[in-house]
């Protein structure tokens, strides 16, 4: 029979507090990655602090070995997570030692997690429950939370030069915040290696790491471009658009496109782009000194997306929408169907296209028709409302 730790209460309330914060933030922008890699970190901070109850409270041997091997693979799991989710604030950047292979890297932290759990063979019971009998388990802990660090200083510091303002207080923000647990799991094992007895509440660290992050999603909107509205003059009249609509602009260049969304800014519209040609040619050109323009591009930076990050993609422009009336221009479908299955870019157009009839915006489209083929050429007509010469 287990007795409850007389901590109990603190430990339960330190799980319900990071599961319910996850939650609260994944509900406020489910399509975002950062919003579900901030869930999943919550959810496995809650889980861990759960699990810190069951190591503190008296038990079997046998039971305490197995509960702190669930504990520590899933310390590690959280720090793979942790570190998964720096690279993607404040923009996207490639992992160390994997680039854009996710798969390889989450078999690593799998792998890794695995053995580190595995390292802990015997316990032995104090005042503030089990501890492993050996400081093996604790110093290969404490060298992967180094490495953990570390990984997240690299990354901070390749990002540095790219980041001014209000983005780079962001990136220092977060990057710390992340950096607190595993510099308090360092401190607590510290004290066990060296004989001193202390409640080993490694959920304290979680809790505050998770409530910083949350403010800094939930405060600074990550990954959501912001709404403006500036003076466009017009190059010469196109014809008006209707709000609710989707529209298709076949032409070899994007320059009807573009031209109506000047004419709709002009009437007090705002807008947000999405562009294979580079924002600072759009900018000088179309004289949009402040509208968000998003980069697809390969090249990791701020205002830039991997046009094969689809999920990020569908995330920015649909919460754009929501926002109020909006006006979206794609302008590189092409180059989104080179890098991407068909279908899932289809399931992106159509998303977009409901998301804009029922939000009451406009939705622009720009494509070269001759590097479409017969079919996907119909299935654009079929969704879009065709505009051509």
């Amino acid at each position: 029979m287990v007795e409850l730790s007389p901590l109990a209460p603190v430990f339960l309330l330190l799980a319900f507090s990071e599961i319910a914060l996850g939650s609260y933030v994944l509900l406020k922008g489910r399509l975002s990655p950062v919003n579900r890699s901030f869930f999943n970190l919550a959810l496995l901070a809650g889980i861990g602090s759960l699990l810190d109850l069951m190591v503190a409270s008296p038990s079997s041997e046998e039971r305490a070995i197995w509960t702190f091997r669930l504990l520590v693979f899933l310390l590690i799991m959280e720090m793979g997570m942790a570190y998964r989710l720096s690279t993607l604030v404040p923009h996207p950047v490639p992992l160390m030692f994997f680039g854009k292979n996710i798969l390889a890297y989450w078999l690593s932290v799998l792998g890794v997690s695995l053995i580190a759990a595995m390292s802990v063979e015997g316990m032995v019971n104090d005042d503030y429950g089990w501890v492993p009998a050996s400081d093996s388990p604790f110093t290969l802990l404490a060298v992967l939370l180094v490495i953990y660090l570390l990984m997240l200083t690299v990354t901070f510091s390749r990002r540095w030069r790219g980041l001014k303002g209000l983005i780079k207080r962001q990136a220092i923000t977060m990057t710390l915040a992340l950096a607190l647990p595993a510099a308090v799991m360092i401190g607590i094992m510290a004290l066990a290696v060296l004989g001193a007895e202390a409640p080993r509440m490694y959920g304290l660290g979680e809790l505050v790491s998770v409530v910083l992050v949350a403010y800094g999603i939930l405060r600074y909107k990550l990954m959501v471009p912001p709404r403006v509205v500036e003076p466009v003059v017009p190059y010469r009249p196109v014809p008006a658009l209707v709000n609710g609509r989707a529209y298709l602009f076949e032409f070899p260049s994007a320059d009807r496109m573009f031209e109506s969304v000047a004419q709709e800014m002009a009437g007090g519209m705002s807008a947000f782009i999405v562009a294979r040609t580079h924002p600072d040619q759009l900018r000088a050109r179309y004289q949009l000194m402040h509208t968000p323009i998003l980069w697809l591009a390969q090249t990791p930076g701020p205002d830039r997306v991997d046009p094969s990050n689809v999920q990020l993609l569908t995330h920015m422009t649909m919460e754009f929408v929501r926002k109020g009336p909006s006006l979206i221009a794609l302008e590189g479908l092409e180059y989104l169907m080179l890098n991407n299955d068909l279908n899932k870019v289809l399931r992106f157009l159509g998303q977009l296209r409901d998301e804009v009839i029922v939000e009451g915006s406009i939705l622009l489209v720009s494509v070269d028709p001759r590097t479409l083929t017969e079919r996907q050429k119909a299935i654009l007509e079929r969704e879009l409302e065709v505009v051509k010469e």
